[in-house]
């Protein structure tokens, strides 16, 4: 079993890590830390990188667990967030499959985090037909801390290349979100690309 942390539409490789497992257990006990993917992703844009990221209610250096972390919503996050996979993908081949749902995902505004990532979560696993069953308690103890960051997502060593929208202006970007695959590729030939390395 992988005991490891929800992700914001998780990066390419945290997908992949989910793949190989056939149960999975989300660690909403442990203590939110700040700079990790739990309220961030990166996307594509023709200027390079974006990185989007959720406000949280008491800001990013609290310590409380992630089931308790409360999502803010004094700012349109949620529209602007949606507004960038728009405007960034939707000349991408299969944007236009995916945007609807995507819509209602963003425009259900919960207020937990773990609310909203365990959402896309199962909206992403049912893009890729993931096998892996979501556990809802465990016993064991082995957690695995993705060392993939904000920071250095993109040193992730076996990064899949495929084609992305802006390629031929800024050159290949690895390790994004799983959504930057999807809208590249389609779902079909993203779970094949994944299982792939």
């Amino acid at each position: 079993m992988l005991i490891t942390d929800l992700q914001y539409f998780g990066t390419i490789s945290h997908i992949q890590s989910l793949l190989k497992e056939d149960h999975v257990y989300f660690d909403n006990q442990h203590p939110f830390s700040k700079m990790s993917f739990k309220n961030r992703m990166v996307i594509a844009t023709a200027q390079g990188p974006l990185h989007l990221t959720i406000p949280i209610i008491g800001g990013r250096d609290q310590k409380s667990p992630l089931r308790d972390i409360q999502i803010a919503y004094d700012s349109p996050w949620h529209e602007q967030h949606y507004k960038a996979l728009v405007s960034n993908y939707q000349r991408s081949p299969y944007f236009e499959y995916y945007q609807d749902e995507l819509k209602c995902i963003y425009d259900a505004k919960p207020k937990m985090l773990i609310d909203f990532l365990m959402s896309n979560h199962i909206w992403t696993k049912k893009q890729i037909k993931g096998k892996w069953e979501i556990e809802k308690e465990t016993t064991h103890q082995d957690r695995l801390f993705d060392p993939y960051l904000p920071k250095n997502y993109q040193t992730y060593p076996n990064a899949l290349k495929y084609q992305q929208v802006f390629e031929d202006r800024i050159g290949f970007l690895p390790n994004l979100s799983i959504l930057d695959l999807l809208f590249n590729c389609g779902g079909k030939q993203a779970y094949q690309l994944l299982l792939s390395v």
